[in-house]
């Protein structure tokens, strides 16, 4: 049986620098391009002379995270998480760079991507939410929701700079914005904000770290295989909308500023989703709250395809997905750290992630080509409707220890 050491006094008197710290670099990090990347599809494909779906296929090879993300995640259970997060963000930074600077062809593009993919894992939830896990018990679902929501603030704020920009300066400029904010942003966070060591450094300590974190004894267990199931089937519906969300809102007849504006309400509805989706698995029983939150998006894909040409209600749907969307690392990094042992979560973490890609891979690539096919997304929005149904089942029968004082999670 795995075990972890009792809930700490204090959670948040003791926590809240870690919470924020997280929360700012999550924000701050590769998850920026992937949540406004959707605002660079039409200009891209404009001066590049290509489609949506070649430039799906393009923004697909971001799945080189299932690659990085159990590589990065079992270096953050050996080394902690600040130097893994600093080598990789600044890896980031630099090819957004060089991708406005020197990018001139699709073939530039699909490998700047393909990097991006694999270094941001250093900048998102597989290192990210090591440190609230470990410091948190009794208050970790909602200390999850907080570093969460941080962001679905720069989502919020983000889309209107960076098309202020991009009317000005183009997508390069646009390029140039983020890798910005994550150097002078997010870096500095983690710098003054995170400890370097102990519980919420590296967790236990270098040398356990590096013996558990070899261990890949999980892989044998049903509860893991049934939530990257259940990763892989959501991610297959909410991935491909994210990434053309803003060009499937132009599509039912308005321009590029409407098309941010419901980036913004996806934002918001994820701001909720990731609050409230932490508060309510502390307080309710995390099955049952996952089924639900999960079947959410779903009412916002029968939204849009019922009501084409409704630009309120397309809003509306972008606010709903978002809720869902945004409850999503509230589940799957609460599930992992109750149901195994934190020593080894950056690994099992970075494993469920890694095999989740599958599905954003797949959900990226086939909403452009089914876009190219049938000349609508009607097709994809009715296939995510099902995809989530089955996602949300497949939750249902993980087994989750009871919080006590000693957590045999």
């Amino acid at each position: 049986m795995n075990r972890q050491a009792p809930a700490l006094t204090g959670e948040f008197r003791d926590g809240w620098r870690i919470v924020l710290g997280c929360s700012v670099a999550v924000a701050t990090g590769v998850v920026l391009l992937f949540f406004t990347f959707s605002m660079f599809l039409l200009p891209l494909a404009a001066d590049l002379g290509v489609t949506r779906g070649e430039l799906g296929a393009i923004q697909a090879l971001i799945v080189t995270a299932a690659i990085g993300s159990p590589v990065v995640g079992r270096l953050s259970d050996v080394f902690g998480f600040r130097p893994v997060y600093f080598a990789c963000l600044a890896m980031v930074v630099l090819i957004e760079v060089m991708v406005a600077l020197f990018a001139s062809s699709l073939t530039h593009l699909a490998v700047a991507i393909a990097a991006i993919g694999f270094f941001g894992v250093g900048s998102t939830a597989v290192v990210l939410t090591r440190p609230v896990n470990a410091h948190f018990r009794e208050h970790r679902g909602t200390a999850l929701g907080l570093v969460a929501v941080g962001a679905s603030i720069t989502t919020m704020m983000v889309p209107p700079l960076l098309q202020a920009v991009m009317d000005l300066h183009g997508w390069r400029g646009g390029f140039l914005t983020l890798a910005g904010i994550s150097a002078f942003v997010g870096a500095p966070a983690v710098a003054l904000l995170l400890p370097g060591g102990g519980r919420a450094g590296s967790g236990i300590g270098r040398k356990a770290a590096a013996a558990q974190a070899s261990d890949w004894t999980f892989l044998r267990e049903r509860d893991f295989w049934l939530l990257t199931l259940a990763l892989i089937t959501m991610s297959l519906a909410t991935a491909g909308a994210i990434s053309q969300l803003s060009p499937m809102i132009q599509e039912e007849g308005v321009g590029p500023a409407t098309g941010a504006l419901a980036l913004s309400l996806f934002a918001m509805g994820q701001f909720v989703g990731r609050l409230g989706g932490g508060w309510l698995l502390d307080r309710f029983e995390p099955r049952r709250v996952a089924f639900l939150l999960t079947l959410l998006p779903a009412v916002g894909f029968l939204i849009l395809f019922a009501t084409a040409g409704a630009v309120p209600a397309a809003l509306l749907a972008a606010a709903i997905i978002g809720l869902q969307q945004g409850a999503e690392l509230d589940i799957f990094a609460y599930f992992v750290a109750r149901r195994f042992d934190v020593a080894r979560y950056g690994t099992i973490y970075g494993a469920l992630v890694g095999l989740g890609w599958i599905g954003n891979a797949g959900g990226i690539v086939g909403i452009g080509m089914l876009h190219d096919a049938t000349g609508s997304y009607t097709t994809a929005q009715a296939l995510g409707v099902a995809a989530l149904a089955l996602s949300a089942l497949l939750v249902l029968p993980v087994r989750l220890p009871p919080v006590a004082g000693a957590d045999p999670a």
